[in-house]
């Protein structure tokens, strides 16, 4: 019995001792935590610390890795940053943009084209960028390179840029030849066309405008190279063949109206001799013949004005606006435009006449046609003549005769159509002409 105390006793010292190991080891472990737990809020804090007097050293600096048309701005104060920004300033409007074309080289001085950069804008946006966020996200922004680029906010001046571009074009352009008529009593020649060759008005401007909003504006000048585009004539030689047909002509005579009269009219002879009218294109005599004034090869003549004569600048190119107007009606062509004389003349009947008054009076047709209508337009022994030539099928093997019916003074003006039989078998209202 004695020994089964002792085994109990022993056992029970053994069991204390493992419980207060226990104990220790727990204490430990609690110690440890707590240390790890201290020495975590302290490294936190610490860590607080950094970032917040790192972020702190930048609050009147630019962050880093912050470029201002390509130019590190970074880690400048307001200062800094102020003359780094004038000095481009500078740099900007002392650049010219040099275009070549070619051969040829022309310059845009960068000042001419640009009406206004907003300096305080920009420089606001670079010296604040970042400031008014969290200190962690200014931290981020600071140390993990979070790169930005900046340009000017610059208004450039459409206009001035626009006229620039339009100098370029207009020395850079040679316009294309069209194919065209050359006839000759009944001989019909095609005259080729030649293709012409212009720069991209508007990818220019494009460029020009791509090139101001670059890096490469505050560095120096920029140079863009443009190519010229074929221009291709508008008429196909193709389209010129089915003119062949002599469909319509009329003369009048001006002998003896004065030798500068004479002139006058082979002068707007000459302007309207070759016209060619695709179908469906208007015809202007006042845009042919104009500016009638002396500088254009005319000379002082008679002219009626408010139904009196006197001299003026190209006194007979009215007599040839006539001939034109019978010639068109001869070809079934209807005039969009036409005015009389505000008295009767000599050379047609009332109501066959037509008149020229720039600015206000014009003789005006379109091409009704599927085929081109080309004129031909001479004088020769006092008179002149004016020939319309297409293809005989326009006419559809009518005859066409103007028909004015006068009373007084006033004469109403019809169109007649006849068909080969000299069967009236068309018959239209021109218009009401009235003289003083």
């Amino acid at each position: 019995m004695e020994r089964n105390d002792d085994n109990n006793d022993v056992t029970k010292m053994t069991n204390e001792n493992d419980q207060k190991e226990k104990e220790s080891n727990n204490n430990k472990k609690i110690n440890n935590h707590k240390k790890k737990f201290y020495i975590g809020i302290i490294c936190f804090l610490v860590l607080i610390t950094v970032m917040y007097f790192s972020v702190k050293r930048y609050e009147n600096l630019v962050y880093p890795d912050i470029t201002l048309c390509g130019e590190d701005v970074s880690k400048l104060n307001e200062h800094q940053l102020d003359k780094k920004i004038n000095t481009l300033l500078d740099n900007i409007n002392n650049n010219k943009i040099i275009v070549k074309v070619k051969d040829k080289e022309y310059e845009i001085n960068v000042s001419e084209i640009i009406d206004k950069i907003n300096k305080e804008k920009t420089k606001n946006e670079i010296i604040n960028f970042g400031k008014n966020k969290f200190f962690f996200e200014q931290f981020g922004l600071i140390y993990l390179n979070v790169g930005r680029n900046y340009h000017f906010e610059i208004k450039i001046n459409n206009n001035n840029l626009q006229t620039k571009i339009k100098e370029i074009y207009e020395e850079t352009t040679i316009s294309p030849i069209e194919p065209t008529l050359n006839i000759n009593d009944d001989n019909v020649k095609i005259v080729k066309g030649k293709n012409g060759k212009s720069i991209d008005e508007t990818e220019l401007v494009n460029k020009v405008v791509d090139a101001i909003n670059s890096d490469e504006i505050g560095k120096t000048n920029i140079i863009i190279e443009e190519q010229y585009k074929t221009i291709k004539p508008k008429i196909n030689e193709k389209d010129l063949i089915s003119v062949k047909d002599k469909i319509s002509s009329a003369t009048t005579y001006f002998g003896g109206t004065g030798y500068n009269r004479g002139l006058n009219i082979a002068n707007a002879a000459s302007k309207i001799n070759g016209t060619l009218l695709m179908p469906g294109e208007e015809f202007s005599y006042e845009d042919k013949v104009s500016p009638v004034e002396l500088y254009n090869g005319y000379y002082m003549a008679p002219v009626i004005v408010n139904g009196t004569h006197k001299n003026a600048p190209g006194g007979g190119v009215c007599q040839v606006c006539t001939t034109l107007y019978n010639a068109q009606l001869k070809a079934g062509i209807l005039p969009t435009e036409r005015h009389n004389h505000s008295k009767p003349i000599s050379y047609v009947k009332k109501g066959l006449d037509a008149t020229l008054a720039t600015g206000s009076k014009n003789l005006r047709f379109k091409n009704p046609y599927d085929y081109p209508i080309y004129i031909r337009a001479y004088t020769v022994g006092g008179q002149i003549t004016v020939e319309i030539w297409s293809n005989k099928s326009v006419l559809d093997n009518k005859k066409y005769t103007p028909v004015s019916f006068v009373k007084g003074s006033i004469a109403n003006t019809y169109l007649y159509g006849y068909n080969s039989k000299g069967e009236l078998i068309y018959k239209k209202f021109i218009d009401t002409s009235v003289y003083k």
